[in-house]
C-alpha cells in the first residue's frame, strides 16, 4: 500500500511538471518555437452614478455601465518569443435619471505586441495600438496606446493558462469637430486577467546515428 501511494504520488508530480513545460522541441523553454497563442478576455461593470450638478445645486444620479472584450494571437518564432495581433472592443454607457441625459462611447483598438517568457512562467509584454473612439453624438476620437507590462502564466494544462497582466499604460484621444479640437491623455497602470490556449508545435526527434 505505501508503494503503491508513493508510486501515485511520483507519476501526479511528474504529470504537473510535464504540465508545466511543453516539449514540442529539444530546447530548453517554457514555450516552444513553433507555438501558437490564442485567447483573451472578457469584462463588464456596472455601478451607480452620483453627481452634484453646480449650476441647479440638484444631485444627479444614474447607471454606468461598462462592456469589454480584448483577444490575442500571437506565433512564438523564437522559443519562448511571441510577436502577435491584440484587439479590444469596450463600450460605456452612462444614463443620468434626473435629466435624462445620456452619453455612450464605443472604441475600437488594435495593434502588435510582442511577449518574452522565462522558464518560471513569468513574462514581459510590450504592446501598441490605434483605434477610434465613437462617441453618442457622431463624433470621432482618435485613439493611440501603447503599455509595456510583466505578467505570469499559471498553466492549468498542458494547453490552457491563466494569465494576471500587470502594464503600464499610456492612452492619447484627440477629438475633432466643428467646435472644439481637443486632447486627452491618460496614464497608468492596469490590472487585466487574461484566459489564453497554447496550440504546440510538433515534438522533434533526433536522428538515428
Amino acid at each position: 500500500m505505501r508503494k503503491l501511494l508513493s508510486l501515485t504520488l511520483f507519476l501526479a508530480f511528474s504529470f504537473a511538471a510535464f504540465a508545466q513545460q511543453n516539449q514540442s522541441s529539444l530546447i530548453s523553454a517554457k514555450i516552444k518555437d513553433g507555438s501558437i497563442m490564442v485567447g483573451g478576455n472578457l469584462g463588464a461593470s456596472y455601478q451607480k452614478f452620483t453627481r452634484e450638478n453646480i449650476k441647479t445645486s440638484r444631485k444627479e444620479t444614474g447607471d454606468l455601465i461598462e462592456v469589454r472584450f480584448a483577444t490575442k494571437t500571437a506565433y512564438f518564432f523564437l522559443p519562448d518569443f511571441a510577436v502577435g495581433l491584440n484587439a479590444a472592443v469596450e463600450h460605456t454607457s452612462l444614463n443620468i435619471d434626473s435629466t435624462r441625459f445620456g452619453s455612450k462611447n464605443t472604441y475600437l483598438l488594435a495593434g502588435p505586441f510582442v511577449r518574452y517568457y522565462l522558464n518560471n512562467g513569468i513574462f514581459g509584454e510590450l504592446n501598441v495600438n490605434a483605434g477610434i473612439n465613437t462617441v453618442k453624438d457622431g463624433n470621432k476620437t482618435d485613439i493611440k496606446s501603447a503599455a509595456i507590462g510583466v505578467g505570469y502564466a499559471y498553466f492549468l494544462n498542458e494547453r490552457i493558462a491563466i494569465e494576471p497582466l500587470l502594464s503600464f499604460t499610456y492612452v492619447q484621444g484627440r477629438v475633432d469637430n466643428q467646435s472644439t479640437n481637443t486632447k486627452d491623455v491618460q496614464l497608468g497602470p492596469v490590472l487585466n486577467i487574461g484566459v489564453q490556449a497554447y496550440l504546440w508545435a510538433p515534438t522533434r526527434v533526433l536522428p538515428t546515428k
